[in-house]
């Protein structure tokens, strides 16, 4: 049986220690010795595991899940700045309840934990009513179509595999990019089919809200700066940009 590389240095390391207490008896002939340091270094054995198991390890894990929680959310800024936001800005203009959304959103840079956490209940909660019949299904699919290699790419970078919410988002972008390919004229649909393309787009329009909120919220507390820029531009708000001055941090 092939042994692993871990097996091998244990037992070289357990050889080299055996080796240097017979050389120690040899050279000082000091068995008393010997004993004492051996005990006592069992007895420190426990304490080491302990630092290291528990302590170091668990300083290294916080310090990965940070890593990985940062490279994460520089995936999810691309997608919003590359994709996201237009399409979001997109939809919002054909939801029937925008204004609520906007006023609960018009002063997002304001906000604290408290607050992220209520508008995200309710957005969680929310009833989404998108006018399909007045959107340009046609310009839409043009611009899913324009971004669609982008969010399949966005799907094989392995910084989202962990979370579930974005990644779900994605399958929706290419879903509902696919579902408007197949259509050969959307002057002849039928209301199930605009019943469908309706409750898809309300779908993707949802996790668009959540995700772009969570992100937001994320750049608060750790790129108070791009947190601005984010606030100014705010999707969900029409021009929002020109319309309304905010504070900086």
């Amino acid at each position: 049986m092939r042994l692993s590389f871990e097996a091998k240095l244990a037992i070289i390391l357990i050889i080299s220690a055996i080796g240097f207490y017979i050389l120690n008896y040899f050279l000082f002939r000091d068995v008393n010795f010997i004993e004492r340091y051996l005990l006592a270094q069992l007895g420190f054995l426990s304490i080491s595991v302990l630092l290291v198991t528990l302590v170091l390890n668990n300083l290294m894990v916080r310090r990965e899940k940070k890593e990985r929680l940062e490279k994460l959310n520089i995936v999810v800024g691309t997608f919003f700045a590359e994709l996201g936001k237009d399409l979001l800005r997109y939809i919002s203009k054909y939801d029937n309840g925008i204004e609520e959304i906007a006023r609960e959103l018009i002063n997002i840079e304001d906000y604290k934990k408290e607050d992220f956490d209520k508008i995200k209940q309710k957005l969680v909660k929310r009833k989404y009513d998108i006018d399909i019949k007045k959107i340009n299904l046609l310009e839409l699919r043009k611009f899913l179509l324009n971004g669609k290699e982008f969010a399949i790419n966005l799907l094989d970078n392995p910084a989202i595999i962990e979370h579930e919410a974005f990644t779900e988002l994605l399958w929706n972008v290419l879903h509902v990019t696919d579902e408007l390919r197949r259509v050969a004229s959307f002057d002849n649909l039928s209301p199930e089919d605009y019943e469908d393309i309706k409750g898809d787009i309300e779908k993707l329009y949802k996790l668009l809200i959540y995700e772009w909120i969570r992100y937001v919220e994320y750049l608060r507390h750790r790129h108070p700066h791009i947190f601005i820029y984010e606030a100014k531009t705010n999707p969900l708000i029409p021009h929002a940009y020109h319309i309304k001055k905010r504070k900086s941090i």
